[in-house]
């Protein structure tokens, strides 16, 4: 065989693509369930095949080259996958990474639905970090979307490879345990009165910041009675008695039906309810089109509709 066709190993090949995908050799060992240091074995081995560096040391990234290898590669490993899984008649795979609070308390009450109504989709719900990135050369391939949560301050730059549509534009507003409410003395009078209260953070201050300056309140200082660093968490707290956080229709669940939790009202003062961002639907170009991925985004926005004519007063 003519030298200049010699293919790579398959390991290597599948080591490479997780690291591009996933951004990292010890992320892409968790993916492929194999030690770190096999990882950077292949790919070490697939350098010296190629005769050029493929990722930056420095940086941890992939060098142009390799870029430009793996956007080379990518569909043809995934052909190669979904030609075997053709051949053995498995189910069409659907892969859904989600923001934590999104996937657990709204997304997942409603999978039951979707697989009963499409059993013939396999789909793979992931829940992962809100800040992990969404790399459009990375771990999207034509069977993987994302859903992620935008805020209006801090909206990603749009991708020419990425298509995406906004799911829904909820409302937030502050929640706490009827405890917490009892031992601030009550419902506070005024939005101002808020900024003296037990405030539970994500990341930083800046969700509260946004809903104070949506409301027109004069904010120097932002009270921090606890960084949690995502709003799944916030919410935990809160219902533990911690404190006041932000939520929407979307994370609370039936928190307040059931009165774990209860809004948090001045007395004397109208309280607008003013959405800070959205959640969005992504997935790469090659992706979009993909016939499981389209029943999912029709199904979602489906749920979506109803869920916005349930709360409409």
């Amino acid at each position: 065989m003519d030298q200049r066709y010699r293919i790579p190993p398959l390991a290597a090949l599948n080591a490479f693509a997780a690291f591009a995908r996933t951004g990292g050799i010890r992320r892409a060992a968790t993916e492929l369930r194999v030690d770190h240091a096999a990882v950077s074995r292949h790919l070490r081995d697939l350098e010296q095949i190629v005769g050029t560096t493929l990722r930056d040391r420095t940086s941890g990234t992939l060098t142009q080259a390799g870029q430009t290898y793996y956007s080379q590669i990518a569909p043809l490993l995934e052909g190669l996958a979904r030609a075997t899984a053709d051949i053995r008649q498995q189910t069409p795979h659907l892969t859904v990474t989600c923001a934590h609070g999104f996937a657990y308390h709204w997304l997942l009450p409603r999978l039951s639905l979707f697989r009963r109504t499409y059993p013939h989709i396999d789909l793979l719900l992931r829940p992962v970090d809100a800040n992990t990135a969404f790399n459009a050369n990375g771990i999207e391939t034509d069977t993987h979307a994302d859903i992620f949560y935008a805020r209006d301050d801090a909206m990603p730059p749009s991708l020419r490879t990425v298509r995406s549509v906004a799911i829904a534009r909820p409302p937030v507003f502050p929640v706490a345990s009827s405890g917490c409410i009892t031992a601030m003395g009550g419902q506070p009078h005024f939005l101002a009165d808020l900024l003296k209260a037990p405030l539970l953070q994500e990341e930083n201050e800046a969700e509260w910041r946004c809903w104070f300056n949506a409301h027109h309140v004069p904010a120097a200082r932002i009270p921090c009675a606890g960084r949690l660093w995502q709003a799944h968490i916030t919410l935990a707290a809160a219902r533990a008695g911690e404190g006041i956080a932000l939520g929407n229709a979307f994370l609370l669940g039936d928190d307040l039906e059931n009165g774990r939790l209860v809004r948090v009202i001045p007395t004397q003062e109208p309280m607008e309810e003013n959405p800070l961002g959205s959640y969005i639907l992504r997935a790469s170009d090659r992706a979009w089109e993909n016939h499981s991925l389209s029943i999912f985004r029709t199904w979602l926005l489906e749920q979506v509709a109803i869920q916005t004519v349930t709360l409409s007063p």
